[in-house]
């Protein structure tokens, strides 16, 4: 058996089994690449623009202490282009769960709740299973990296495959056309992403090293790494704080008038509490947070973090290539498309297994026609249900991000359970199709309704293309799905086969 045969058996079950999991995982991401956009369309109230950002640095530091006298750390962001709102948090101080809150920055008050784009994001890395989720993550992504270069081993006509699309042959070969063509086209990209995604999280698939050397604390590991500050708590009560306008502005002069991150403020209730102040910047790959950190009551320059050692910057890199932090949305738009392109070769590949089996017969066609239904079919339409209850769910609802949740898992599980009753029918993707179609095209005239700021036509006047994106994109969802419902609609005609001709060349 040639390496190419060998490597056959490999790429078709080895691309199988994880497919579901992958298609979840490229979806995520590619959402995700637009998450801040996201964001702000699932808060209405930020659709306006507002008026002018009066808030204070100060203001939300008092705010924070208000809600938490004894956290552990306060946590802030300003306002940004594509996040127009404060970023607001603290850890407390029985190391429970991180509180998260955004701020209004107009009038300082706390927005409703929502599960907002970073819903997408978490989704992609780490499923919404915590740590757990973050290794069955990893195990997808090592499942990837296998298919794609078995793929690529399997190939003998890959640059061939690159502008072959037959969508009018059989059902087989137009699925393997389109597996190949999204494969091929997408194939550094997808090798990218998989390897940098095992990259960012190698700490804890190969913990190892840290173990030994800082005795399983990885918080350490990256302070070291990173040249971070650290002071311990002195346990004695704090004299009034330094102002952190006073301070920010003290960074900016040192920076050069550079944008302002993340600004902590660790153990504020402590006489030892300490002020870290990030730059942001998002000129290049790599976003050295040059950190300045201050005594938090004497506003004394404590420390200066230094550039990056070779060795994290290296690491940084990998992780901002693989989160599309750098190049604006350009970049942005690239990753989506590549994104969903994977999405497309992961569903182009489950059909063509499909469509061998059902011509020859064979086990667990079933299975595959009610997983395909219910995971590829399954998560759009949850995700679009999931923007309907942003609309829906009013603002006043007690745990309303977990309202939004449960339309999310409520619409998933209707479609599962449809994919299943109906796996045999041959309209499960029609239905699907015609579903995704009504919610993408819904989507824009309920924003009309709910939120009339944040309309198309509204953001179209004002040029606020963050969120007439939004509402585009979804309008050609929205089309798209139904032009695909339509056609498998339609009776499908019986095309006869070729009939091949000798010819035979006569004597004279």
């Amino acid at each position: 058996m040639s390496l190419r045969q060998s490597m056959a058996g490999l790429h078709t079950w080895g691309g199988l089994l994880p497919s579901w999991l992958l298609f979840v995982i490229l979806f995520g991401g590619s959402i995700a690449c637009f998450d801040k956009e996201l964001e702000r369309w699932m808060r209405p109230a930020l659709h306006d623009g507002g008026g002018e950002q009066t808030l204070s640095i100060d203001q939300v530091r008092d705010w924070l202490l208000a809600q938490a006298p004894d956290a552990h750390a306060l946590w802030m962001r300003p306002p940004s282009e594509r996040e127009p709102f404060w970023w607001a948090g603290y850890e407390p101080a029985d190391e429970s769960e991180f509180q998260r809150f955004a701020l209004d920055p107009v009038t300082g008050q706390a927005l409703p709740e929502t599960l907002g784009g970073s819903f997408w994001f978490t989704l992609h890395y780490d499923l919404h299973a915590g740590m757990a989720g973050l290794y069955i993550v990893g195990i997808a992504g090592m499942f990837m990296l296998v298919a794609l270069v078995s793929g690529i081993i399997i190939h003998r006509r890959i640059f061939k495959d690159f502008f072959t699309l037959r969508p009018d042959a059989n059902g087989q070969r137009a699925w393997l056309d389109a597996h190949n063509l999204f494969g091929v086209v997408g194939l550094p990209f997808h090798l990218l992403i998989a390897y940098t995604g095992l990259a960012i999280f190698v700490v804890f698939y190969m913990p190892a090293g840290i173990q030994r050397a800082y005795d399983g604390n990885a918080e350490a590991f990256f302070h070291d790494v990173m040249g971070a500050y650290h002071r311990e708590e002195a346990k004695r009560p704090a004299p009034p704080p330094m102002s952190l306008d006073r301070l920010v502005a003290d960074a900016h002069s040192r920076w050069g008038g550079q944008e302002t991150g993340w600004i902590s403020v660790h153990h504020p209730a402590d006489v030892s509490a300490v002020v870290d102040i990030r730059r942001y910047d998002r000129s290049g790959i790599v976003d050295f947070q040059w950190t300045l950190s201050y005594d938090a009551a004497t506003g004394e320059l404590l420390h200066e973090q230094k550039p990056y050692s070779p060795g994290y910057q290296s690491y940084a890199w990998l992780t901002n290539l693989h989160m599309a932090q750098f190049g604006g949305q350009i970049v942005r738009v690239l990753y989506l498309l590549l994104g969903l392109m994977g999405c497309a070769m992961v569903v182009g590949g489950l059909q063509v297994w499909l469509s061998k089996r059902e011509a020859r017969g064979g086990r667990g066609i079933g299975l595959v026609r009610a997983l395909n239904g219910a995971v590829v079919g399954g998560l759009p339409i949850a995700s679009l249900a999931l923007l309907h209850g942003n609309r829906l769910i009013p603002d006043d609802v007690a745990a309303r991000a977990s309202a939004e949740a449960w339309t999310f898992v409520g619409a998933w599980v209707l479609v599962a359970a449809w994919a299943v009753l109906r796996r045999n029918s041959g309209k499960v993707t029609r239905d699907l199709l015609l579903v995704g179609a009504l919610l993408a095209l819904g989507l824009p005239l309920l924003n009309q309704l709910t939120a009339p700021a944040g309309s198309l036509p509204a953001t179209l006047a004002r040029g606020d293309w963050g969120l007439a994106g939004i509402d585009l994109a979804l309008l050609g969802v929205g089309v798209i799905c139904g032009l695909l419902a339509w056609r498998r609609a339609q009776p499908r005609t019986v095309r006869a086969p070729r009939v091949r001709r000798r010819l035979v060349e006569e004597g004279a």
